[in-house]
């Protein structure tokens, strides 16, 4: 049985402990300078990393960030040819200098990451903290490299923004429980927030969440574009707390959302088309899907789900489908307001709802429209649909 993803786990309660202990140490030094009368200044300084277009850039900007201090910014002033890892220290801004900065991998690096938080690349089990990416264009040049993800995150509390991301060999962005070495983390890695990003061109996912302990959660994906993934646009191993908001997402191989362990969970007002454009056949691709943890309430509301593009000869289609409650309990998802419009094959079902192995599954549908598809709604043995209160 899958315990639920949200209760704090004795190292998430630790977690939380230490930082608010660190805050009650700094408010009392603070006050005692203020007593004092010699209150000191806190200014963070702006470290500047600019590259040559050569293989000495990745040891530049490592240089400038090993020289820094918590609370600078790292301003990289482009275009970078990375030939090796760049290790992001905790609690510092890393920022690209307008749109020249262009961080490229070179040809043959085959580099797991070119940019990491410095745990994962040390092979820490605590997670970073603090790690804000900003303006930043990364090519992972993936004609001639392999199994690179340009952006690997092993944090909490970190921020990604206004980036954009071509050419992954893997996936574009990977926030992961899970070491450079393949050594699982002891804490969680939470409160991660993403916005505003551009992807074009994955080998996997264009943002992928890879949790096989359950330890990755509460994090918030918006305001993005994703296209031309080899994998699902966006997938994650655990999506309690997970707010994937307002995408659009279309050139998609596989799954437009795949979201597992749904444990309030919201994913709402994206634009999805043209997924599933491998077209195996005897698989099924989802616009969104969802696997269920039981009790807490999940929401997906107000997304739009279309294929306007080449439909593929073969595979089976669903808009949105919850795919089964795990944990052998009662799971409960509102979906609401949704508009799906199909190819009009008997291939394609609107709305799937399955409890699998679970207990029950209870849903309020209601608001959605469905247009063009084989079938609108398929309910299995279990699910109760109603449409709320």
């Amino acid at each position: 049985m899958i315990a639920s993803p949200n209760e704090l786990s004795p190292t998430r309660l630790h977690l939380g402990v230490r930082h608010l202990a660190a805050g009650a140490a700094l408010l009392a030094l603070t006050g005692a300078a203020v007593l004092a009368g010699d209150v000191p200044p806190a200014h963070a300084a702006r470290v500047n990393a600019t590259c040559a277009n050569t293989t000495a850039d990745a040891a530049t900007i490592q240089t400038a960030i090993n020289s820094s201090a918590a609370g600078d910014e790292i301003v990289i002033k482009g275009p970078c040819l990375i030939n090796a890892t760049i290790s992001l220290a905790d609690d510092r801004t890393y920022r690209g200098d307008g749109a020249g900065t262009t961080l490229k991998q070179a040809n043959g690096a085959n580099l797991k990451a070119m940019l990491a938080s410095a745990p994962w690349v040390a092979n820490n089990t605590w997670v970073g903290s603090g790690v804000r990416v900003e303006r930043l264009t990364l090519d992972g040049n993936s004609a001639n490299n392999t199994g690179t993800s340009p952006l690997v995150l092993q944090t909490w509390d970190s921020r990604v923004y206004d980036i954009r991301v071509y050419n992954a060999p893997v996936d574009a962005i990977l926030l992961t429980t899970v070491t450079a070495n393949g050594t699982q983390i002891t804490n969680t890695a939470v409160n991660n927030v993403l916005s505003d990003i551009y992807i074009e061109g994955a080998g996997g996912s264009g943002i992928h969440g890879h949790d096989p302990a359950n330890l990755l959660t509460d994090t918030v994906i918006e305001r993005s574009w994703i296209a031309g993934t080899g994998g699902s646009a966006v997938a994650t191993d655990n999506a309690a707390g997970w707010q994937i908001r307002d995408l659009h997402l279309y050139e998609v191989t596989k799954n437009g959302i795949d979201a597992n362990r749904c444990y309030n969970t919201g994913i709402h007002d994206n634009y999805i088309e043209d997924f599933g454009s491998q077209g195996t056949s005897g698989t099924t691709y989802y616009g969104i899907r969802c696997t269920v943890q039981d009790k807490a309430p999940s929401s997906i509301s107000g997304n739009t789900i279309n294929q306007f593009g080449t439909f593929p000869s073969t595979g089976t289609f669903v808009y949105i489908g919850l795919d089964g409650v795990n944990g052998g309990g009662t799971g409960f998802v509102s979906v609401t307001g949704n508009g799906v419009l199909g190819k009009g094959t008997t291939r394609e079902t609107g709305l799937n709802y399955q409890k699998g192995s679970g207990t029950a599954l209870t849903v309020a549908s209601t608001g959605n429209v469905v247009t063009s598809v084989g079938t609108a709604r398929t309910v299995g043995t279990g699910v109760t649909v109603s449409a709320g209160v």
